[in-house]
């Protein structure tokens, strides 16, 4: 067995004493800490962001498609929006109905939580912010034209996306930020 000295046992029980942060160890760590805080949340915001504008092109996309179908397969569709539930889906009328659609890009999809779309205004009906819409696709290459509005809650200048449906082609522009039919007049497109 071993035996301790007594100044061997005092030294090794400092030791252990002062194994803890010294106040500079803890300044390093809180710095760094701060450091990787002010480079992340700046970043969420961003985040949420790309998450509208990738809702944005998913809605046009979907819309894109929907026009396609209707033309291609020569029957009528539409896009179906519940505003209360934020979500749309694709439909395909069959005989006096319609029914979903059968192609997995068109089936019901729900917005995230941070995005949501404020208003939706088919041309020749009443503003909608909530309750059920259509947008429809004839077979012959005509859809409806409509605007939508899709927003999130970053509250920051140029946040949301506007979507006109052109009647005549069913093509789809995106516009940054919240717009109206009369402000189409005033600009060319993009």
């Amino acid at each position: 067995m071993r035996t301790l000295r007594a100044g061997t046992w005092k030294t090794s029980r400092s030791k252990r004493a002062g194994s803890g942060f010294t106040l500079i160890e803890l300044m390093v760590v809180l710095f760094v800490i701060g450091l990787i805080a002010t480079l992340v949340f700046p970043s969420f915001g961003s985040f949420e962001l790309s998450r509208l504008k990738s809702e944005a092109r998913r809605l046009q996309a979907a819309t894109t498609l929907t026009y396609n179908l209707a033309v291609m397969e020569k029957a009528n569709y539409r896009l179906a929006f519940d505003l209360d539930a934020q979500c749309w889906w694709a439909e395909k009328k069959q005989g006096p109905v319609y029914v979903p659609a059968s192609n997995d890009l068109l089936l019901k999809h729900c917005l995230p939580e941070s995005v949501w779309i404020e208003e939706l205004e088919v041309m020749d009906r009443r503003l909608n912010r909530s309750g059920q819409e259509y947008v429809y696709f004839s077979p012959f290459g005509y859809s409806e034209p409509a605007r939508i509005y899709l927003t999130n809650e970053s509250g920051q200048v140029g946040s949301g996306y506007t979507l006109f449906i052109q009647s005549a082609t069913g093509a789809i522009q995106v516009y940054e930020g919240r717009k109206e039919y009369h402000d189409l007049e005033q600009k060319p497109n993009p």
